[in-house]
C-alpha cells in the first residue's frame, strides 16, 4: 500500500489475494487501523460504499 494512493478494499483484497472482506477486515484492516498504520479517507463513516484506505 502506498501512502500518497487511497486503495478501495477490494483492490487490497486482489494485492493481497484474499477473497473475503469478512477475512480482510478482521485479520488486516481493523489490525491496522487500531495499530495507527492504516487511515480512512472516511473516518465518521467506516462502513460507507466509498471508504478508502491510506498508509499513514
Amino acid at each position: 500500500m502506498e501512502s500518497s494512493k487511497p486503495m478501495t478494499a477490494n483492490e487490497i483484497m486482489e494485492k493481497l489475494g484474499i477473497k473475503s472482506k469478512e477475512t480482510l477486515r478482521g485479520q488486516c484492516l481493523d489490525p491496522a487501523i487500531k495499530q495507527g498504520l492504516v487511515c480512512l479517507t472516511i473516518p465518521d463513516k467506516p462502513t460507507s460504499k466509498n471508504q478508502m484506505y491510506y498508509k499513514n
